[in-house]
């Protein structure tokens, strides 16, 4: 009966929300929800299959075609856009479903774990992000391996070619460790399961203590970030039973087509040192336009902007604008890359007259600002 009302009372409050504040109401009901019924994550869960995603990269993306891979077995559920706390995770599941896929924030996946009790975990990776909340990667690992071993009949599926996946998964008592043959991991230096520098041949790491991500399941060729996170939703999909589907890799970006100022713009997110990294190999045009912002989600501290190398934007044409245009805009300084420093978009794009398309690498909160508008 609590439980009954509470759901009536975590609607209505969603229902105003949209109605009378034009919310999208996708985190206020849940919100309610948890506020009045704590276990209402442990008890929506029941009778029903749970996959969890989570990962400082690819989580939005990945969990909408793992749903996708899913939703061939039968009714799937899933907060596709991008909301992912644990108030989010009560929205979701407040509607019947056989399963439920959900994107979970990293913080909050220990949690999702306990209370939910997942038949499988995909682990996409771990990077810095969001200094000011993350802190240090270990940290977030540490957290992570207690609650995989925590959890002894939760099937996880991880990429072990980052070495924090490698070590939560170290003691996994079901685990899929896949392998892409290795890549180098910009805070991979000391291991984190026993604190003594990694040794790296080449993309591949290894530690006396036994950490390495030769000690995998499945082997996947190379390839980028979309590629991965394709094969590891397939290959999650595949512990519940469903068939694995063909993505292009386009998919499982977040590069948004707008004209802007008439111009073509390929709009694409990054937002911490991992994602600029991929997506500056991914440039190919002559015209880039970079937009910096650190508001809370976007992370407040701009300092990894010096442990990211810059140097595919030699020779290009790069504009610069944001609310932290000045911190990218001195970075390239130092790496001897000519910029123009814009207030805004369009003021960038008057360098490119007559260019027929422009790369346009935009923060968090630009990017959605941008695609929203």
């Amino acid at each position: 009966m609590r439980l009954a009302v509470s759901l009536k009372l975590a609607k209505l409050m969603g229902y105003l929300s949209r109605k009378l504040l034009h919310k999208s109401g996708e985190t206020i009901p849940g919100k309610v929800l948890l506020t009045i019924y704590p276990r209402a994550l442990i008890v929506l869960s029941q009778a029903r299959e749970i996959a969890l995603v989570s990962g400082t990269n690819g989580k939005t993306s990945t969990t909408k075609a793992l749903s996708e891979v899913v939703s061939q077995l039968g009714t799937t559920v899933s907060n596709k856009t991008g909301s992912n706390l644990d108030r989010a995770s009560a929205t979701t599941l407040m509607s019947p479903s056989q399963y439920a896929v959900l994107e979970v924030d990293e913080l909050y996946l220990p949690r999702l774990i306990a209370e939910t009790k997942p038949r499988v975990v995909l682990l996409l990776n771990l990077s810095r992000d969001q200094l000011h909340r993350m802190h240090e990667v270990k940290r977030v690992a540490k957290r992570w391996k207690a609650a995989v071993d925590a959890a002894p009949d939760t099937v996880f599926v991880g990429d072990v070619d980052d070495p924090f996946i490698g070590y939560a998964l170290s003691d996994a008592a079901n685990s899929v460790r896949v392998s892409f043959g290795g890549r180098r991991h910009g805070d991979g230096a000391v291991c984190p399961a026993c604190g003594k520098y990694l040794q790296w041949n080449r993309d591949n790491y290894s530690c006396s203590c036994g950490l390495s991500n030769k000690n995998f399941d499945l082997e996947r060729r190379a390839g980028l970030a979309a590629f991965r996170n394709a094969e590891l939703a397939n290959i999650a999909g595949a512990v519940l039973g469903a068939p694995s589907i063909s993505f292009a890799p386009a998919v499982l970006e977040r590069v948004i087509e707008r004209k802007v100022s008439g111009i073509d713009c390929s709009i694409r997110l990054v937002k911490n040192p991992a994602s600029w990294s991929e997506a500056l190999t991914s440039v190919k045009g002559e015209s880039v336009v970079l937009i910096l912002n650190a508001r809370q989600v976007d992370g407040l501290d701009t300092s990894w902007l010096w442990d990211v190398s810059f140097e595919a934007l030699r020779g290009k044409n790069v504009a610069i604008c944001g609310e932290r245009a000045i911190d990218i805009s001195y970075r390239l300084h130092v790496a001897g890359i000519e910029n123009w420093l814009e207030a805004d978009l369009p003021g960038a794009l008057t360098h490119f007259n007559g260019a027929s398309s422009v790369e346009v690498l935009a923060a968090y909160t630009a990017f959605f600002k941008l695609v929203s508008s």
